[in-house]
């Protein structure tokens, strides 16, 4: 007899929600509200049966929840606004696993004169990023930085390499004027944004995700190279969300 083939999931991912598969976890990033939410146990691959686009697939040899289990789970989080109808069309969106980071030399020497058009630029990148967080949703400032880079950019990730190293060095080496020290690190990644978008310069912005402990990161990205950060840290996290 034919194998009877499965049937197509009845839901996916809300536009405004991210997903990645971290150690045997499903986290779910709601850009809307600013949270995480964490899926474990059987339920990590059983969801796909429900749910298009999941990032666990089914497993063979793993437990699998019961169908009742599934239909409880989607149930809370189609209530909290986190599940869409599959007979929707998604929006694009620009989540997708970054290749192998690396780092360059930020100590690098650079001209000694002082540059005040970048000083202003720093400090009301800064100021804008702070109005930012304050005032605006993750999905609010995920679609603002992704119009920040101009439509021929946009599927384009190959950056002039002297003028982005150049840019990244002054600001690491010059931030400290106007940021502190206790600077979280989305507001230092948006300010870098808004900074190198000035001279129309447009990495990668990217958040991560990693377990035990759980914790959330941040960082700027072009190609491989990372801008305001280390590759022996950012390396622990995976992307959940790449603008």
């Amino acid at each position: 007899m034919p194998t009877q083939a499965s049937p197509l999931p009845e839901y996916r991912l809300a536009d405004h929600v991210r997903a990645c598969l971290v150690d045997g976890v499903v986290v779910l990033l709601d850009l809307e509200r600013g949270r995480y939410i964490g899926v474990g146990g059987p339920l990590v691959c059983a969801l796909s049966r429900a749910v298009g686009g999941w990032p666990a697939r089914p497993s063979t040899g793993l437990p699998s929840a019961p169908d009742s289990e599934v239909e409880r789970r989607v149930d809370d989080l189609r209530r909290q606004g986190l599940l869409a109808s599959a007979a929707t069309p998604a929006s694009a969106n620009a989540t997708c696993m970054l290749p192998d980071a690396s780092v360059y030399d930020a100590s690098a020497s650079i001209s000694s004169a002082l540059q005040w058009r970048r000083i202003a630029n720093l400090a009301r990148s800064s100021f804008i990023a702070s109005g930012w967080l304050k005032h605006r949703s993750l999905a609010t400032i995920t679609q603002t930085v992704a119009s920040m880079r101009p439509l021929r950019h946009r599927d384009d990730d190959r950056l002039p390499a002297e003028a982005l190293r150049d840019a990244a060095r002054w600001y690491l080496r010059t931030r400290p004027l106007v940021m502190s020290s206790r600077d979280e690190c989305l507001h230092d990644s948006l300010t870098l944004l808004r900074f190198l978008a000035a001279e129309q310069l447009h990495p990668q912005w990217v958040i991560g995700v990693r377990m035990r402990p759980f914790a959330a990161h941040s960082w700027v990205q072009a190609g491989t190279l990372v801008l305001n950060d280390m590759h022996e840290h950012v390396r622990g996290f995976t992307p959940i969300l790449v603008v």
